[in-house]
């Protein structure tokens, strides 16, 4: 045990302990996954080094730095991949769930989406949200809420949301068609097999259904054409498909798998960045939620802490 009297290592246990907070993996869902199934192939392992070997093939180990402070330095790609599961795992999911929760108790639904999914009402409620009531940059100017005061201002919204006629307002979507939308993607996605079965025509048709990518609409001349034609010439299909199957079916942990599809030059696609990923992978994953640009600014307009 050490003294702050005695022991002159006392006052670098702040410092240590900062050190191994920043360096340690963020645990998710998608690494608890991971864990269960290790597990489950090897059993009840004889030796813990051997469980540990069997695990590292599915988890990447954490190597935190040595007692020395300042011994050991964060690689840029790990630092890189920490902070996007900080950004989603510990901001941005939580406040989507939350949100989820308070629709959940309320009980209020639009009649179009009441026996569906309700993560894809949601994806188009944020979407309305951002668009209606939190356009330009309106939606920084609101003040942080703690919880108790995030809910009566959700269920505000949610009333405007369940009376509202037009759904498409200022959006190039019209909500009733969103549960069509992402049972289409969905299906085109569903297994490596089905992805490398797709000509370009069926990939565009399930991208598109991406809200983050068929925003991009608004920087490509010829409409959805000019995009159609502009994804083509920037992205060779095998190089599409080989992505896209990564992202969603590749092995290991699933963020891990989207930050190599946003900067790694293996996997990530021109004109399909961090949003478009992240609210693809939100659509297969039942573990993670969509989100994406629209969404991020729905939240903070609610109240939420989420960065900008």
């Amino acid at each position: 045990m050490l003294r702050k009297e005695t022991d002159p290592g006392y006052d670098t246990l702040p410092v240590l302990f900062e050190g191994y907070w920043e360096y340690a993996n963020v645990f998710n869902a998608d690494v608890l996954k991971q864990y269960e199934i290790a597990y489950r192939l090897i059993g009840n392992a004889k030796e813990e080094a051997q469980f540990q070997k069997h695990l590292e093939n599915l988890v990447p180990p954490s190597a935190p730095p040595s007692a020395k402070v300042g011994s050991s330095k964060i690689s840029k790609r790990r630092s890189f991949i920490q902070n996007l599961s900080r950004k989603y795992d510990e901001r941005l999911n939580p406040a989507f769930a939350e949100v989820q929760s308070v629709f959940e108790e309320y009980g209020q639904r639009r009649e179009e989406f009441a026996d569906g999914d309700l993560q894809i009402e949601l994806g188009r409620f944020l979407g309305w949200l951002r668009i209606i009531y939190a356009p330009k940059d309106t939606w920084k100017e609101v003040e942080l809420l703690a919880k108790s005061d995030r809910r009566p201002r959700i269920i505000h919204y949610i009333d405007e949301w369940v009376a509202v006629e037009d759904t498409k307002a200022g959006d190039m979507f019209y909500a009733d068609k969103e549960l069509e939308n992402i049972a289409l993607l969905r299906e085109h996605f569903l297994t490596p097999e089905k992805i490398e079965a797709l000509d370009y025509n069926d990939m565009f048709e399930a991208l598109s259904k991406v809200h983050a990518f068929y925003d991009r609409l608004r920087f490509v001349s010829g409409g959805l054409s000019g995009l159609y034609d502009q994804f083509r010439n920037d992205n060779q299909l095998p190089q599409i498909k080989n992505a896209i199957k990564f992202l969603l079916h590749g092995p290991g942990v699933s963020l891990d798998r989207a930050y190599d599809c946003i900067y790694d030059e293996r996997y990530n696609l021109t004109g399909f960045g961090e949003h478009c990923v992240m609210e693809l992978l939100g659509w297969m994953d039942s573990e993670r939620p969509p989100i994406n640009g629209r969404t991020i600014k729905a939240l903070r307009f609610l109240g939420f802490d989420v960065g900008e």
